[in-house]
């Protein structure tokens, strides 16, 4: 399981909500990239962001595509 292999993943590619590898990292309007399933389910049912709790301006998730493309290397070398 990705959140096993963690011993040498760089820091950014933990999700701050599952603290588990991500397997598809998204960026939120806090400027915080989250893995796309828990913080979907977080935005469900709040407006706020679940770091800072403040609130959000919008649920829009970019895909953040250079982590993403970091995290797929690192799991190719593991």
């Amino acid at each position: 399981m990705l959140g096993e292999e963690n011993g040498s993943a760089h820091p950014s590619f933990f999700c701050p909500m599952s603290r588990q590898v991500m397997t598809d990292p998204v960026t939120c309007c806090d400027g915080l990239t989250y893995d796309r399933p828990h913080i979907e389910a977080w935005l469900q049912d709040h407006d706020t962001s679940p770091l800072t709790n403040a609130r959000l301006a919008s649920r829009t998730l970019v895909p953040n595509i250079a982590l993403r493309n970091a995290i797929e290397e690192w799991q190719q070398q593991q």
